[in-house]
């Protein structure tokens, strides 16, 4: 019986810091839009996402190359990880022996 309590505390505990965790990043997401909003009005957001120059200076505001690097970089991400854990996998569950696979 104190097993089942104690799983079912730690249970709720769990979905709250999940709670928590979420409205967290839904509350930076908020603020990040929020203050950025009028920035973007100034520039215009064609310019700020298709934009190639970063130029403080000058007003120039673009976040393309930001963009592409992040899209580069995950599909290389992609590209090394998804064959390596598949491999993993397969190695660990047909040949691997069971002291390895354990």
């Amino acid at each position: 019986m104190k097993k089942k309590v104690l799983e079912n505390i730690v249970k709720w505990i769990f979905l709250l810091c999940g709670i928590a965790a979420v409205g967290f990043v839904l509350c930076i997401c908020l603020y990040l839009v929020i203050s950025g909003v009028p920035a973007i009005r100034e520039i215009g957001l064609w310019n700020f996402l298709f934009g190639e120059t970063w130029n403080a200076p000058t007003n120039e505001f673009g976040i393309l190359p930001f963009i592409l690097t992040s899209i580069y970089g995950t599909a290389g991400a992609l590209l090394l990880g998804v064959p390596l854990g598949l491999f993993t996998a397969v190695f660990l569950a047909k040949a691997a022996p069971p002291r390895i696979a354990a």
